[in-house]
């Protein structure tokens, strides 16, 4: 099966209902008993508990009388924050430390240093919106995300720098422009199990 693009489907889609069948008492039971283990654990059962809120409202997310499923796992968003820490946790350093041999280059290593976290914020927020959706299944539909993390925090940060320099007025633009570019590169297929008993 091709892929096809959300807004192809659109039109198909535009009768049927999206509901929520979750129960309040459900999700605050879930966090009741996930919030000790964060503490006991030092933050890492959030991992698990992250992945645990996203099952139950994948779950209960229901679309023309089927339910979403979220098929991530807690390791590979433990795997995914040692990758983060690998790369910042350098940078952060030589900033540090450029800062202590050049008192007077401090600031600008320090602006320099922010810019960089700036942007690789808006790289892992994309990344991190791709990886959602490639764990997300619909009647044997897996969602996918193409286009690239860099494009798009170079694309935030043009729009930043046009939103400081327009005082605020190009917020909305830089809003409806990063959405659109993540939605132009949402896609689903249909998953390989799909395709074999089409066949």
């Amino acid at each position: 099966m091709n892929d096809m693009t959300i807004e192809a489907a659109h039109g198909a889609a535009e009768s049927s209902d999206i509901v929520f069948t979750g129960r309040d008492d459900e999700f605050r039971d879930l966090l009741l008993h996930g919030a000790p283990l964060e503490i006991v654990t030092v933050g890492f059962y959030r991992f698990w508990l992250a992945t645990k809120i996203r099952q139950h409202l994948w779950s209960h997310t229901i679309l023309d009388g089927d339910a979403f499923a979220y098929l991530g796992t807690a390791r590979e968003l433990l795997i995914g924050f040692f990758f983060a820490i690998a790369i910042l946790a350098p940078i952060y350093l030589a900033s540090f430390l450029l800062g202590v041999e050049v008192e007077r280059e401090k600031s600008f290593a320090s602006s320099l240093v922010g810019v960089f976290f700036l942007a690789f914020w808006q790289f892992a927020v994309y990344r991190a919106r791709r990886y959602r959706l490639h764990r997300t299944a619909w009647r044997g539909l897996r969602f996918h995300m193409e286009g690239s993390g860099v494009s798009y925090a170079l694309n935030a940060m043009g729009w930043g720098l046009l939103t400081v320099i327009s005082l605020g007025l190009a917020l909305p633009w830089m809003q409806a422009g990063l959405e659109r570019y993540k939605m132009r590169h949402l896609l689903w297929r249909a998953s390989r199990r799909v395709r074999r008993d089409r066949r």
